[in-house]
């Protein structure tokens, strides 16, 4: 149903609770009545490929250009979003005339902003044993890569399907890659908005393995003729270096309010060898990096994974005590701004950012902030409820679990917004609650949470992956399940084990932005009128053109360079991560978990307004 304008001056003040200046309801229609409306089928929404809008994936995506060994990117086919119903969700003949929009939000993961430089960042385990997770061509350039993603999700405000604005954007881990503070600091700056300059120890100056001879293992851009990367077709990029370091990215920041869960790589050193002690900020702040790897240091890297290896944690201080004097290790510039950052003080730097979008936290609680504790529930628009949960492990390894006090946490919180579940013995239980469409948020997946070590003595239960699907289940008003970590396109289907209830939910596995496709997601939730959701998934490419051009350092042109080294690896499967077709452009029909008629156009209108007036009305948030 679309809206006069007199009806649209009339909701906004109720919607925004604010008394909004004429002029400012005026710029807020020009150009809005054609949109389409949160309940329409997007007549009017402009053609994704136009010159108004920028191209996204159901018109075109990006493959490698056909032949073998190291290949340029280019323009292919687009993907059309295609239709699973592997729940048993059968919608009626009209949805496509009938359905609306319930909530349109981005979800970026994964982003791994590194700080090449930090003595910390082990990138020369890479010489060992050939691991993408030690080094990567392209880790320079994750600030830029971040720039441009918030670029292109900034760029689908408004739904192709339905015309609906973006509420939100969820953010689900792993977003510094080396537990470092100066990447986390340009992480959180690159989503306020802003000129970030990604370089630590001298001003301007690259000090890494990437600029130093002996590290043939490390693509060296300036000239790789004599390193492993360039006997495997990685070309010469001059002066690429110089400029990821010494340049600022300009970054627009984005638009919507966010909210976020933290990642394994948020959570332990590189995101696997334990709890960041002191050792390692000694390491990270000081003047010693290694750049070959000094004898017998493999097998103590090996050893130093168990934090109950007292032996070797003991010897780890040692060798960072003594790091200066042994063999193939370098002097750089110390910065004290390249120490580790606790749980605490990463929770409260999203307290105090100070965006312009919010909301204060961006998720977290004010309990968050002295806890630790990396859960939170919060409500977006009128019917939906983002539960994130923390599923790191905090005593070490990459995979993860989920501890005893989140969840109880966690089956209260599905409770509260469940009229109906089922208990553990299958019962159905009536519960007198307002319902609520429930997205659970995280780092892990489900195949990935089977991490259940604790430091020894802690008794504390742990639960894997496997028992929170079933938990899950017993819920109807779950319908996705939204997170990351595996780098990877993966959509996975989760039928209900009763069917006196629900019809089970979506498990949706975004990639991330530095590994190959550097993707994120957009997700639509649409009510069909029929008895049936409509989950629309559509990957999204970052805004930089997938031709690298010759010669040009640009912010732009350094992101295209960055994902074409991403495509290129030789010693893995990356296209892997891109999945299949029906991992990526998707509409998932699940059965609508409660009678949706109890939400009315008017709700869903008016929350649409105030999304749409964001920019113009700041503190109108969710």
């Amino acid at each position: 149903m679309a809206l006069t304008r007199r009806e649209f001056i009339k909701r906004v003040s109720a919607a925004t609770g604010a008394t909004v200046p004429l002029w400012v309801l005026a710029a807020a229609c020009a150009g809005e009545e054609d949109a389409g409306s949160p309940g329409s089928t997007g007549t009017g929404v402009t053609v994704p490929g136009s010159a108004e809008e920028r191209r996204t994936t159901l018109a075109a995506t990006i493959a490698l250009a056909a032949g073998s060994g190291y290949r340029a990117l280019q323009w292919a086919a687009g993907e059309p979003f295609l239709v699973r119903d592997d729940l048993g969700a059968s919608p009626g003949e009209n949805r496509e005339r009938d359905r609306r929009s319930v909530l349109y939000f981005g979800q970026l993961s994964d982003t791994h902003v590194v700080d090449t430089q930090t003595p910390s960042r082990a990138d020369w385990t890479f010489d060992l044993v050939k691991d993408q997770n030690a080094f990567r061509a392209q880790e320079t350039l994750t600030v830029h890569v971040l720039a441009e993603m918030v670029s292109a999700v900034n760029s689908l405000k408004r739904s192709v399907v339905t015309g609906a604005p973006s509420a939100v954007t969820v953010i689900t881990g792993d977003i510094a890659d080396s537990h470092a503070t100066t990447e986390l600091g340009w992480y959180l700056n690159t989503l306020a908005g802003g000129k970030v300059t990604a370089n630590s120890g001298k001003a301007g100056t690259y000090e890494g393995v990437q600029a130093w001879d002996e590290c043939t293992y490390a693509w060296h851009p300036d000239d790789p003729s004599k390193d492993l990367w360039g006997q495997n077709g990685y070309p010469a990029v001059p002066g690429l270096l110089d400029a990821a370091v010494g340049t600022a990215v300009e970054s627009e920041g984005l638009k919507t309010p966010w909210l976020s869960v933290l990642g394994n790589h948020d959570t332990t050193w590189m995101g696997t060898l334990g709890a960041y002690t002191a050792p390692y900020d000694t390491l990270a702040t000081g003047s010693a990096k290694i750049a070959t790897p000094p004898p017998d240091t493999a097998q103590l890297m090996a050893d130093v994974e168990d934090p109950s290896n007292a032996t070797a944690q003991a010897q780890f201080e040692s060798l960072v005590s003594d790091l200066g004097s042994q063999s193939g290790v370098r002097q750089v510039t110390a910065d004290a701004n390249r120490k580790g950052f606790t749980r605490q003080s990463i929770i409260d730097a999203h307290f105090t950012l100070g965006d312009a979008v919010g909301p204060t936290g961006h998720g977290f609680t004010e309990a968050s902030r002295t806890s630790g504790d990396a859960w939170w529930s919060w409500q977006v628009g009128p019917t939906v409820r983002f539960i994130g949960l923390d599923t790191n492990n905090p005593w070490f390894g990459a995979d993860g679990c989920l501890r005893q006090p989140q969840w109880e946490w966690l089956e209260q919180e599905l409770q509260a917004h469940s009229s109906r579940y089922l208990d553990e013995s299958g019962a159905v239980v009536e519960n007198d609650v307002t319902d609520q469409i429930i997205v659970v948020l995280s780092h892990h997946t489900s195949w990935t949470m089977e991490n259940t070590a604790a430091e020894p003595g802690d008794t504390t239960q742990q639960h894997t992956g496997a028992e929170l699907v079933e938990l899950l289940l017993r819920f109807p008003n779950v319908v996705a399940w939204v997170n990351g970590h595996t780098h990877a396109n993966t959509i996975l289907a989760h039928p209900a084990t009763s069917t006196t209830l629900g019809g089970g939910f979506w498990e949706i596995n975004t990639p991330s932005c530095i590994d190959w496709g550097q993707q994120s997601r957009m997700v639509e939730i649409v009510d069909n009128r029929d008895g049936t959701l409509s989950l629309f998934t559509l990957a999204v490419d970052h805004a930089a053109d997938p031709q690298v051009a010759k010669g040009d350092l640009s912010q732009k042109n350094l992101a295209s360079i960055s994902r074409e080294l991403a495509a290129n690896p030789w010693f893995w499967d990356a296209a892997a991560l891109l999945g299949t077709p029906e991992d990526r452009n998707t509409e998932l029909l699940v059965k609508a978990p409660f009678d949706l008629s109890s939400v009315t156009d008017k709700q869903l209108e008016d929350h649409a307004l105030t999304v749409s007036l964001r920019e113009l009305v700041p503190g109108s948030f969710l």
